[in-house]
């Protein structure tokens, strides 16, 4: 038998949120399950540590630097949080992701090293996104690959309409680079159109690679024993609180806020801060109701057919359009606080399963076909 050919993935996995953990998860599989070794290079760069992240909120916040009380409240409750945030992260990484056995914190280090994979994949979530990143983070652009060996884009984000100006030599003079693009979103594919490049896919976010029954193989499968709201927000926002609220009263239904932060107590409802990966599947699939404003929360709830209402954030909103646009769900959006005429149109499930299988279907085919 033929040796397995080996693929090496770069993409946001060390980002300490549940969706970027769970994409790189997904991709992984999907590729393992496709016939090849698979391998997520673990590329850390400083920004995305604890020291970066802490680095990042002191300069957002020169007020901590003034006042003994901010500071002792950091030290008491936000410090704890990060570090409870990076153990549920990194223990589902160390189980659950096939690492390289050296940590790359640099585009150098990266550059120097003589991998041996037979094809080179940037993976999804914003890896795209300058603005996120802090920077053109050449990495995920796979500036370290040979020029001989095959490159790939799946479901590569982004995260915005339109390219800034100082972006767009480089990002065209990499982008040329690879054999296949696909992008997470419309508005990405309109993006890399305009820079004039060999023509890219639209194709689904690596959790739509898996459906809720593969899933559920490493959710926790806690939480089927209770009825609750579940409100996970990655932006602060008064509405989806006032939201949960209006809705806890008129269902009768209890309050769970799944919280990356312990100072968050005071909310109206069962804060769980930080709870495992697997938890998080778990929390989704049992809901009788999602609230959220994240792209991940959304896939989920579709994906275990969970019923949920949007609530925008103001920026990056394009992910969440493009998803409700694919599956003819945008009427799960609320327009304010009070709207509780997304709870009252029920969702016809098997008609979005009908949907998403073969939205699944074209991506892995175009996955597979790409690899080869």
């Amino acid at each position: 038998m033929a040796n397995k050919k080996k693929v090496g993935i770069i993409t946001l996995h060390r980002v300490v949120n549940y969706g970027s953990v769970l994409q790189a998860f997904a991709l992984q599989e999907k590729i393992k399950n496709l016939g090849y070794d698979v391998e997520m290079i673990d590329y850390y760069p400083e920004r995305l540590t604890m020291i970066g992240m802490l680095k990042r909120i002191k300069n957002k916040n020169a007020k901590f630097e003034h006042s003994f009380l901010l500071r002792t409240i950091a030290r008491v409750i936000i410090f704890p949080s990060y570090i409870l945030r990076f153990h549920t992260f990194f223990s589902f990484l160390k189980k659950h992701i096939i690492l390289t056995p050296k940590v790359y914190k640099t585009k150098e280090e990266l550059e120097k090293y003589d991998f041996d994979y037979d094809i080179y994949c940037t993976g999804s979530d914003q890896v795209w996104n300058c603005g996120w990143n802090e920077k053109f983070d050449y990495p995920y652009y796979l500036s370290f690959a040979p020029d001989d060996k095959k490159k790939i884009a799946y479901a590569a984000s982004f995260g915005k309409s339109k390219l800034d100006t100082d972006e767009i030599a480089e990002t065209k003079k990499y982008l040329s680079r690879y054999d296949s693009i696909s992008l997470r979103e419309t508005s990405g594919v309109d993006i890399v159109s305009k820079l004039g490049i060999k023509e890219s896919v639209n194709v689904v976010d690596p959790t739509l690679l898996l459906n809720g029954e593969e899933w559920r193989k490493i959710s926790s499968n806690k939480y089927s024993d209770s009825d609750y709201i579940l409100v996970y927000n990655l932006n602060r926002n008064k509405k989806i609180d006032m939201y949960a609220e209006n809705l806890s009263k008129k269902t009768g239904l209890k309050v769970r806020f799944l919280s990356y932060q312990l100072h968050e107590f005071y909310k109206k409802g069962k804060i769980m801060c930080n709870p495992k990966v697997e938890d998080f599947l778990a929390l989704i699939d049992n809901a009788k109701y999602v609230i959220t404003d994240s792209f991940h929360a959304t896939a989920f709830s579709i994906n275990f057919n969970t019923p949920f209402v949007i609530v925008y954030p103001e920026k990056y909103s394009t992910r969440l359009q493009s998803i409700l646009k694919i599956t003819g769900l945008e009427n799960r959006v609320a327009q304010d606080e009070n709207d509780m005429s997304v709870i009252n149109n029920e969702i016809d499930f098997s008609k979005i399963n009908s949907i998403i299988d073969e939205e699944r279907k074209k991506s892995i085919k175009w996955l597979k076909d790409s690899l080869v």
